[in-house]
């Protein structure tokens, strides 16, 4: 069974966070976070990094609680440049909360002893981590054997 390296992305008009994972592992790793300057300019930095680390799929985070957010058509602009020029699938993920999650994680953390600052650009890079993680996860309940152990 082949590898599939996967790339997540949380999108946001000032910052794009940026995760990495495999689907043998199945483990979301925080990648960095970039700086949003126009769709041309930070795609090209995303397939440069799409080639750097071999990439063969990218989940975009996709807000779903609000479909017509202005943000929406902007991630959705965004994915058919990135798809254009990175040459690798593209699949839409639901992404409501994840930076609220992440910041509510790194909050926690603070109070149990954590020394280091929280900065928006970590909660947007551990926001795409949390996207693909849920993917994953996803991915293995999609996957699962359901069938029935128990004797009839």
């Amino acid at each position: 069974m082949k590898i599939i390296k996967v790339l997540a992305i949380d999108y946001g008009e000032k910052r794009v966070g940026l995760a990495i994972g495999d689907s043998e592992n199945k483990i979301a790793m925080p990648l960095k976070t970039i700086k949003n300057n126009g769709y041309e300019n930070t795609c090209k930095e995303i397939v440069d990094l799409v080639k750097e680390w071999e990439v063969n799929r990218i989940v975009i985070g996709l807000p779903e609680i609000h479909p017509d957010q202005k943000i929406n058509k902007k991630i959705s602009h965004f994915s058919k440049i990135l798809k254009k020029n990175a040459n690798v699938n593209i699949i839409f993920y639901n992404e409501d909360y994840s930076s609220n999650y992440a910041q509510t994680e790194l909050t926690s953390q603070m109070k149990v002893g954590r020394k280091k600052s929280i900065n928006k650009e970590e909660i947007d890079r551990i926001a795409a981590a949390i996207i693909l993680q849920s993917y994953f996860e996803n991915e293995i309940f999609k996957n699962a054997d359901t069938r029935s152990t128990s004797k009839d």
